[in-house]
């Protein structure tokens, strides 16, 4: 049980005073009346032994009396105390009943925001190895492949059979007016130039000035008589090996299926490209990944586009910019005939000593004349320099492809990307 304080009391303090100040009381005046009446009962004739009994409990009942009494001095004095409390209480509930009802406001629980779609740059593609550019037509693939040559640093070229004479500014182009025949001595020149750099890196160098290839309306060049197998084996060979050697390929198609692209049996070629989709083929890739938030971001994008898995950018274009002509590579122009640049319609002519082969295909040559078709895992085992240094299947692809472009060979895809050769009558050096 709690204690008195001088201060507050609780509730339960409060009544306990009152009933004590009220038993006590009661319990006096019953001891005090008792001790009254056992005094006058002595009078009465009895024994003696009765009249001693009789007064000592007339004393005790007295004594009781006067103890009871100061326990109801003692109550009264918290008697005050606790009515003040009592009011006070009392006006506190009358205050707080009074007062107007207090209107709840609704606390709003956070909500998960998603954080903002990431929106790539276009001009990052021209940090990659290679781009293709997928768009139907009026996607404006060709106003976008301008937008990147105006932005890149290094000399650049087209391939382009629909080419209007002012349509790419004074880069240089090739096959305009669907000359495919001048597309693919621009391809072979090409490769000569991949193989001359290859020929210096293995001497040591390792910096070479750059080149980029726009190649536009790529499934008419697969298509044509003239520049279509090729366009195949070039685009194989640029898109694996030229990267290392500062070649860079900007393809223009609309279609990334292998068959439109000349890559059938071969579609692993198509890792090598960074995409750009454009239009539907935006919409659809993002569907295809599953993110709500890129998926409503592409459909809500006046232009839609992707850059590899993320929304694009794409800047307001316009079909005529400004095209830098970089200077052309030293090595490049030592393959071309005329001071210094051969007019692209003219056709190109090849320095005689560029069309040495190196000694490493010469082997190749000689291993497959008079024995058929061989698998390209029998010709990696069978020639010393592949085996001995442990070259990757797709190194040797790429020599046979070259070779092939070159006349010496023919190729064949057998599925899942592995390739059969065979040597040609040719068998001398060009």
């Amino acid at each position: 049980m709690q204690k008195f304080t001088n201060s507050e009391f609780h509730t339960s303090q409060i009544l306990l005073s009152d009933r004590v100040r009220r038993y006590a009381s009661w319990c006096s005046y019953t001891a005090y009346g008792v001790s009254i009446a056992l005094s006058f009962s002595v009078f009465i004739p009895s024994k003696l032994e009765a009249k001693i009994i009789h007064i000592t409990t007339a004393i005790a009942a007295y004594g009781i009396s006067n103890r009871l009494d100061e326990l109801v001095k003692l109550a009264s004095g918290y008697e005050y105390r606790s009515h003040v409390q009592s009011e006070a209480s009392y006006q506190q509930w009358i205050t707080h009943a009074m007062k107007p009802p207090t209107r709840e406001v609704a606390i709003a629980q956070p909500v998960d925001v998603p954080a903002p779609v990431k929106f790539a740059d276009v001009k990052q593609a021209l940090s990659k190895p290679h781009v293709m550019l997928l768009g139907s037509t009026g996607d404006g693939k060709s106003t976008l492949a301008k937008h990147l040559a105006a932005n890149c640093t290094a000399y650049t070229i087209v391939i382009d059979p629909h080419a209007a004479p002012d349509d790419w500014g004074n880069l240089p182009v090739f096959g305009g007016g669907r000359k495919y025949a001048e597309i693919a001595e621009i391809m072979q020149l090409l490769l000569r130039l991949l193989q001359v750099r290859f020929d210096a890196r293995d001497t040591g160098v390792k910096q070479f000035e750059p080149i980029i290839i726009i190649c536009d309306e790529y499934p008419a060049i697969i298509a044509s008589n003239e520049a279509g197998k090729i366009a195949s084996s070039w685009m194989k060979l640029i898109s694996r090996e030229a990267r290392k050697v500062s070649i860079r390929l900007v393809v223009l198609t609309q279609s990334p299926e292998v068959k439109a692209i000349g890559l059938e049996g071969e579609g692993s070629v198509r890792d090598n490209f960074c995409f750009i989709r454009l239009g539907e083929f935006a919409l659809d890739h993002a569907k295809a990944l599953k993110d709500d938030a890129i998926k409503s971001a592409i459909e809500n994008a006046d232009r839609p586009a992707m850059l590899g898995n993320l929304p694009c950018a794409i800047p307001q274009l316009s079909d005529r910019v400004s095209l830098p002509v970089l200077s052309m590579p030293s090595d490049y122009a030592l393959l071309i005939a005329a001071p210094p640049i051969a007019p692209p319609s003219s056709g190109l002519q090849v320095q005689s000593q560029s069309t040495a082969i190196a000694p490493v295909f010469q082997k190749l040559i000689n291993y497959l004349n008079g024995k058929g078709w061989k698998k390209d895992y029998e010709i990696k085992a069978g020639v010393r320099e592949f085996k001995d240094t442990d070259t990757p299947i797709s190194e040797v692809q790429g020599y046979l492809q070259f070779l092939e472009v070159q006349g010496y060979l023919e190729t064949r895809s057998t599925g899942k990307g592995n390739l059969e050769a065979k040597a040609l009558d040719r068998t001398s050096s060009p």
